[in-house]
């Protein structure tokens, strides 16, 4: 078998390439792993809960400013 002078080097190149994609990889992996999980959003019955709360102080707001006048 005879191998060409570019051969070589583009075996080469693809080897390099391959590793460098490879250890990006495996540092995007670490730096993912490292970050802190963030906390799921509030579900919609916890929304609707917190609706439910603020629209019934407000009733009681416009219940007491009827009462005064």
């Amino acid at each position: 078998m005879k191998f060409n002078l570019g051969d070589i080097i583009s075996t080469t190149v693809l080897l390099c390439m391959f590793l460098a994609i490879f250890f990006v990889m495996i540092h995007m992996i670490k730096k993912m792993k490292s970050t802190a999980p963030v906390p799921p959003p509030p579900t919609m019955q916890q929304q609707v809960e917190d609706l439910t709360k603020r629209v019934s102080n407000l009733e009681q707001q416009v219940t007491k400013l009827a009462d005064k006048q």
